[in-house]
């Protein structure tokens, strides 16, 4: 073939010798274990590895009866090698984990190893760090164990992660319950109050994806907090109003937990849509100002006002009451221990909701 010339599409690409690939492999053992045998064979590389390996080094006899630690050891935990022999390194393991440290060296014969995660102490400042330990025995021709050779390896940041996601997954389960429970107890008080068939699916829809723009919140953001003012605003933009033209959101920096973010949002979307529909905000001239501050106090208190300007003149309170009245007075009430008090004045409606900024509340930011 020319070295201008391009192969046909129909070419056949040619795999690779499998003898080739087995030589290769035994090759590659054959250096393995030529440097393995050099290692054993030279005492000044054997102890700059025993000296510059991360993990911490010990042997010992049955149930954990040692009779050598390493440096690193010593470097770590501040505890000697001659402290640790004997049953003296188990002062440095935490005493929740002992317990479960000499149930696995009790079985560690029968296993054929030991394994166990448990938290060593640091020499340091105190503080306690997860580590990996395990060890393998070495035998004699007859099989019989001599002694112990192991390492303990710090796993401390795997351990938190790991724990993390469980907090998280286990998070994540109560949060789908509560969410279901909410649309269930939404789907049915939403057929109680309405009053068709088109009045209930326009309101469950509205309702179930005020719900829903709080979960894509928290899925963008698991760890951090849902934002008041956000969450005012988003409410407001999905009824076609935007902040600085009809609607006025002022507030100090408050960040909310998904499940009360969760209620709040439903709270301000029957507070908007009322608005939009029969409100200020049915009007071109109306307005709606949400405020809020907080009240120093133990816990600190959430005074938000939403209050409406402009608007056709209000009747008085509804003749009805209906789904958006329960989230406001009773829903507010049960979950989050909040206030609301309506003032269904002629000029507009007011709605001051007084919540207590607890743990379950808010998070801190």
């Amino acid at each position: 073939m020319e070295a201008d010339e391009v192969p046909s599409r129909g070419a056949t690409r040619q795999e690779p010798d499998p003898s080739m690939t087995q030589q290769r492999e035994q090759d590659e053992d054959r250096d393995a274990a030529a440097a393995s045998a050099a290692l054993l064979a030279d005492p000044e590389a054997i102890r700059w590895l025993v000296e510059t390996i991360p993990q911490l080094l010990w042997r010992s006899h049955a149930l954990g009866e040692w009779i050598w630690a390493s440096r690193q050891w010593t470097a770590f935990t501040g505890q000697s090698d001659a402290a640790a022999r004997g049953q003296g390194w188990l002062a440095v393991v935490h005493p929740d984990d002992r317990a479960r440290t000499r149930e696995a060296w009790r079985a560690a014969e029968s296993r054929g190893g030991l394994e166990v995660e448990h938290r060593l102490r640091q020499g340091g400042d105190g503080g306690y760090r997860w580590f990996e330990t395990r060890a393998a025995p070495r035998r004699d021709a007859a099989g019989r164990i001599l002694e112990w050779f192991g390492t303990a390896t710090d796993v401390h940041d795997l351990k938190l992660s790991q724990q993390r996601q469980a907090e998280l997954l286990a998070e994540l389960q109560h949060r789908v319950r509560n969410t279901l429970s909410a649309v269930r107890a939404i789907a049915r008080r939403s057929a109680e109050t309405s009053t068709g068939k088109d009045d209930y699916a326009m309101h469950l829809d509205g309702r179930l994806a005020a719900i829903s723009r709080v979960q894509s919140a928290v899925i963008r953001n698991p760890a951090g907090g849902l934002d008041l003012a956000m969450l005012v605003a988003d409410e407001l933009l999905v009824c076609g109003v935007r902040e600085g033209e009809a609607a006025r959101i002022a507030g100090p920096p408050v960040l909310l937990h998904a499940r009360a973010a969760e209620i709040l949002g439903l709270a301000l979307h029957e507070l908007a849509t009322n608005a939009v529909k029969f409100g200020a905000l049915s009007a071109l001239a109306g307005r709606v100002a949400a405020t809020w501050v907080i009240e120093p106090a133990e816990p600190a208190v959430l005074t938000f006002d939403w209050v409406e300007r402009g608007g056709p003149p209000v009747p008085g309170p509804p003749a009805r009451r209906g789904f958006g009245l329960e989230v406001l007075e009773e829903r507010l009430a049960h979950d989050l221990d909040a206030r609301t008090i309506l003032d269904f004045a002629r000029k507009g409606l007011s709605c001051r909701i007084v919540l207590p900024l607890t743990a379950r509340v808010v998070r801190p930011g």
